[in-house]
């Protein structure tokens, strides 16, 4: 691509346009830029799958093994386009599904529940995305901490790393909530604590959960199961889990509230059966080394992930 294109793609989705998967040019919002095949279509003829990031280009690209994978069999359902559209926050992502302007979206339970929730999208499969079907939160603190269980944690400090994260928000909190504790969010160390509360600050990155846990300025700290066990022996040796929580699905993909019900069935059933051939495993290798699709799990249902959202609002 000239270097002027490519310059004018990457401010497109800057701006968190759509863009075509099979082209790399942009479509649906940029109509200036259309070719008349693409103005022509309607909605029920583009698909438009959609992820949340600060980084649009390169999650365009991590998402064009799966959009052509479908693009190539998705006609039957009467879909003559599949492309990518990149928000830069929750909050967009769900005014695009209520409008119908993004029809399959992916993400991890805790943001997947709350866009159900305020759009009606309907969550449809579990993704193993790179390679993993579930994960839980763990809370650990340093090796010479006092602290020995959960319920050690009241009046304590930990860290998590965002609001709208499953493993370091939803699962920890809930967690918290079960053994009687209130967390309360506090910017600084410098705050009392009251009896039965859990002081709280965002990390904004695991990484930094951990650094917060390791430099003394939170006692403890909430990550992911997988990535504790990816952190470095030396580190992992420093500290000690005092607890795990339940698992959940590692991500979900949700149908938008306006797609047709039977373009619905025709995609799921495309997803079930890509780990089954050698060109869908081989587009689900470029989609983030994702393993597979498959239905909810009985201990994972749509109804208890609900309930773990539900109760985050309490």
């Amino acid at each position: 691509m000239p270097l002027k294109s490519a310059n004018h793609v990457l401010s497109l989705c800057l701006a968190g346009l759509v863009i075509s998967c099979s082209s790399a040019e942009p479509v649906a919002e940029a109509p200036d830029d259309l070719s008349v095949n693409e103005a022509e279509l309607t909605a029920d003829e583009t698909l438009v799958l959609g992820d949340i990031s600060n980084n649009p280009t390169k999650k365009v690209a991590e998402y064009t093994p799966l959009a052509d994978y479908l693009e190539s069999r998705l006609t039957d359902a009467g879909i003559k386009a599949v492309t990518v559209k990149i928000a830069p926050d929750l909050e967009t992502m769900e005014s695009w599904i209520a409008e119908g302007k993004v029809d399959l979206y992916f993400d991890s339970p805790y943001p997947a529940m709350i866009v159900s929730t305020n759009t009606g999208a309907e969550p449809l499969l579990r993704r193993w995305k790179k390679g993993v079907a579930e994960y839980s939160s763990l809370i650990f603190v340093l090796q010479t901490s006092e602290i020995q269980t959960i319920e050690d944690l009241d009046g304590q400090r930990i860290a998590l790393e965002s609001d709208f994260s499953t493993s370091g928000y939803m699962l920890p909190r809930v967690s918290l909530q079960a053994a009687g504790l209130e967390l309360v969010e506090q910017s600084a160390n410098d705050g009392s604590i009251g009896e039965n509360e859990v002081a709280f600050v965002f990390s904004a990155d695991e990484s930094n959960t951990v650094e917060l846990v390791i430099s003394g300025k939170t006692d403890a700290g909430a990550i992911d199961s997988g990535t504790f066990d990816e952190l470095p022996d030396e580190i992992q040796a420093s500290m000690k889990v005092i607890f795990e929580s339940e698992t959940v699905a590692r991500h979900i993909v949700l149908a938008g509230p306006e797609l047709p019900a039977e373009q619905v069935d025709a995609i799921k059933n495309q997803l079930l059966a890509m780990d089954q051939s050698s060109e869908g495993n081989t587009a689900l290798e470029g989609f983030e080394n994702t393993t597979k699709f498959d239905e909810f799990p009985v201990g994972q249902s749509i109804e208890r992930l609900e309930e773990l959202y539900r109760l985050t609002l309490e």
